[in-house]
């Protein structure tokens, strides 16, 4: 009887353990799916990049320090012996600067935008803007590109201190426009994409489907009537 009575017991608890071993389990496991749950929302949560549109009005432009002046005398592009807004002067009202690289110095590489007015194309209707990208190597300042169009827009890149810019390209002869987006890489900036379009055909943004036959095709264009070199 005793013997039953023993057998029973032992039986009683090792289902009592059982039973706790089983919650304890359980609750761990809630606890790493939480853990885990958690991470993966944090993970799944990022930085939104952003975009920037650009508006250069040079008549208000200003520069913000003697750095803007002492490049352009470096790049030996204006007239320094003029002053004030005199055509051909190293002024405010002809040229403006980007930084080209978050963490570089605007000495060290940058964008200049530069008033259409400044250099007079006989062929164009308006004036046309030019965009200049240079970057110093070795020391030097070197030109990695050049656009005969408007700097209209920049889009930060994730991991990348470059941010992509967008470019506007006017044809006036066949009255048309591109928005044409260009990235960096290998230390320049190469055509990414066309994404809008303006022309007798299309007014906008350039459909999903089109973008890459219409990107190929706004490049050849832009090179065949020297918009980039």
């Amino acid at each position: 009887m005793e013997s039953k009575k023993v057998q029973s017991k032992n039986f009683f608890l090792q289902r009592r353990s059982l039973v706790v071993i089983g919650l304890l389990a359980l609750i761990g496991l809630s606890v790493l799916i939480f853990v885990c749950s958690k991470n993966s929302k944090n993970n799944s949560v990022k930085k939104k990049l952003e975009k920037k549109e650009i508006f250069t009005d040079f008549a208000l432009n200003k520069f913000n320090s003697d750095v803007e002046y002492n490049l352009l005398k470096e790049l030996g592009i204006c007239d320094t012996t003029r002053t004030g807004d005199e055509m051909g002067a190293c002024s405010p009202k002809y040229f403006r600067f980007f930084k080209l690289n978050k963490d570089k110095e605007l000495s060290d590489g940058f964008i200049l935008l530069i008033n259409g007015i400044a250099y007079q194309d006989l062929d164009a209707k308006f004036p046309i803007r030019r965009t200049l990208i240079f970057e110093r190597e070795d020391g030097k300042l070197v030109a990695v590109n050049k656009f005969k169009g408007n700097f209209i827009e920049t889009r930060e890149v994730e991991g990348s201190s470059y941010d992509d810019i967008v470019i506007r390209f006017r044809l006036d002869q066949y009255q048309e426009a591109y928005h044409v987006v260009y990235t960096w890489k290998n230390k320049r900036y190469q055509l990414k994409q066309c994404e809008e379009l303006y022309s007798y055909y299309n007014k906008g943004k350039v459909r999903p489907d089109l973008i890459d036959s219409v990107s190929r095709e706004v490049e050849k264009i832009l090179k065949e009537e020297n918009l980039v070199f």
